[in-house]
């Protein structure tokens, strides 16, 4: 297991932390569930058309990737099984240097930092298997998805109507520092969609973090905070 591909525990600019690890084969029920927690803007953004549920075609080649050719990253909130995002990449078959890019963020979690979060991590895996640019086309009303790419390195843009496609040559991202003890503590205390039409058409064809936690009263770590 390389660098990138181990799971890691992220705090994203609102605060919330989550881990982004590789999606496994039973991750298709969370999976599921989080689709299901699309709203109607954020499923057609995904495939441009309404699609009450996932085939079970698509769900199933969602999560059987091989983390090579196809990767596919989730990001699961502490203390919680369900999944909130998920990005991936898939190879293009006649320019192995390049790769068609997707990232989903449901609902409840969208403007919390999380599809930057998932992109970063998604471009470090690409870097590492020699991917060098990223493909997209994103409705031209997605103004949040247009918006993260510009983070991943030199991006060129082609308008055909209400679709642009974009063209991202990859930088190395930056090293994202993991959360602290306090991130955890605050957290527990506490108690952008958007995949491509072509990247569907795709998948239909084809350190664990923290080893433990020490359990202290995190009303007393807030408090000792505060006084000091």
């Amino acid at each position: 297991m390389t660098a990138a591909s181990q799971p890691q525990l992220v705090t994203l600019r609102s605060g919330d932390v989550v881990r982004i690890r590789q999606v496994r084969p039973d991750d298709a029920p969370a999976l599921a569930r989080a689709y299901a927690n699309l709203g109607e803007q954020s499923r057609y953004r995904r495939f441009f058309t309404a699609m009450p549920v996932l085939p079970e075609a698509t769900l199933k080649a969602a999560v059987e990737v091989d983390h090579a050719g196809h990767e596919a990253l989730v990001a699961v909130p502490l203390r919680s099984a369900e999944i909130v995002g998920e990005c991936r990449f898939i190879r293009l078959p006649d320019q192995p240097d390049t790769a068609e890019v997707g990232v989903t963020v449901v609902d409840a979690w969208q403007g919390r930092g999380l599809g930057t979060a998932l992109l970063a991590r998604l471009s470090e895996r690409a870097l590492e298997a020699g991917i060098e640019y990223f493909t997209a086309e994103v409705l031209a009303e997605n103004r949040t998805m247009l918006a993260l790419l510009p983070s991943l390195g030199r991006v060129q843009t082609e308008s055909h109507g209400p679709v642009v496609t974009t063209r991202v040559e990859l930088a190395d991202p930056p090293r994202q520092a993991g959360p602290d003890l306090l991130d955890l503590l605050t957290a527990a205390a506490r108690g952008d969609i958007m995949s491509l039409p072509v990247l569907l058409r795709r998948l239909i064809r084809v350190p664990e973090g923290l080893a433990h936690i020490v359990r202290l009263p995190v009303s007393t770590v807030l408090k000792a905070r505060r006084d000091r």
